[in-house]
């Protein structure tokens, strides 16, 4: 280990922290440390790490934002974290370029900026900008992949830009290159004087309009998160991929009476069936004990098979 945290603080740009405690770096707030934490601070520093890391043949996880995601109590070996590429800017009169890094917070603060209308439907989403690409994540029938014009795609032999076709974004999935790592992105920008909605013509550019009316999307958006959504408590989101478009898993959930049920700290939430939410203690133990047990009584009782949405990280820290 110690070799390796020599080599890799000879990468410029490459900020290296040892055993580093990952549960507040989640919005589940549970797992063990990383044994290595690493943050590039430029798209050179990436691909010099991965071509390192690759070269060597050393696993690693990727960290965004933290959300969407269940880190084993264990710990994890290597962890390259994107936070630090968090770049945002426009290209063109017709095009908007975004690191991987950027939350999709910030994304929506430089619309606001900016007066650019069309993922407000997103608000309230905690991840990061290649969290929610490589899950392709939507809410209230609109997805961060119907932007999206072209994927800067980085690997261990360096970046290239990929043009999006249709097809490459699905529920909940996007068609990324094996081995490959989403590090920025290209949206769409239409400029329009007039005030429109531009999700009522499929939400495929993001369309200029006064600031005013994308807060007060926010706003509305945000409103309807509050009211059906434990935002107090630390979760993961959504747990589960609703099994189809007629179905929920929110729906299922509840019909198995199961809203409400714990192991120790860990609990389906009260107020969303698909939500487990950490009463303040609970370890990543508890909270995959209590997925395992909703699949369980689910198929049991509806014959519906539940498929995580989450991501789960339940490797042991590997001996580097």
């Amino acid at each position: 280990m110690q070799q390796l945290l020599r080599d890799l603080r000879r990468i410029d740009g490459l900020i290296v922290e040892e055993d580093r405690p990952l549960a507040p770096l989640t919005t589940m707030k549970v797992g063990g440390k990383a044994g290595c934490l690493l943050k590039p601070t430029s798209l050179s520093a990436l691909e010099g790490l991965l071509n390192y890391l690759g070269g060597r043949q050393i696993p690693y996880k990727v960290l965004g934002n933290g959300s969407n995601l269940i880190v084993s109590d264990k710990g994890i070996g290597v962890v390259v974290c994107l936070s630090k590429l968090k770049k945002i800017y426009t290209i063109s009169k017709r095009g908007l370029y975004v690191e991987a890094g950027c939350t999709l917070s910030g994304l929506l603060s430089w619309c606001v900026k900016n007066g650019y209308s069309g993922i407000e439907p997103l608000a309230g989403i905690p991840g990061s900008l290649g969290g929610a690409l490589f899950m392709n994540a939507g809410a209230n029938g609109v997805s961060i992949g119907d932007f999206v014009e072209s994927l800067c795609v980085t690997t261990g032999d360096g970046s290239q830009w990929i043009n999006i076709n249709k097809g490459f974004f699905s529920y909940r999935k996007s068609s990324i290159p094996s081995g490959g790592l989403i590090s920025a992105a290209r949206f769409r920008l239409a400029s329009s004087s007039r005030k429109a909605n531009a999700m009522d013509s499929g939400a495929a550019v993001m369309r200029s309009v006064h600031p005013s009316y994308i807060l007060n999307n926010i706003k509305e958006t945000m409103k309807k998160r509050v009211s059906s959504q434990p935002l107090g408590r630390p979760s993961a989101g959504c747990v589960f991929r609703n099994p189809s478009s007629r179905i929920s898993a929110w729906s299922l959930i509840a019909s198995c009476g199961l809203q409400g049920t714990r192991i120790r700290d860990a609990q389906v939430s009260e107020k969303h069936a698909n939500f487990i939410v950490n009463l303040g203690k609970a370890s990543s133990h508890d909270i995959l004990s209590l997925i395992g047990l909703v699949k369980k009584r689910v198929w049991e009782e509806t014959g519906v098979y539940l498929r995580e949405e989450v991501v789960v990280w339940n490797n042991e820290k590997q001996n580097l």
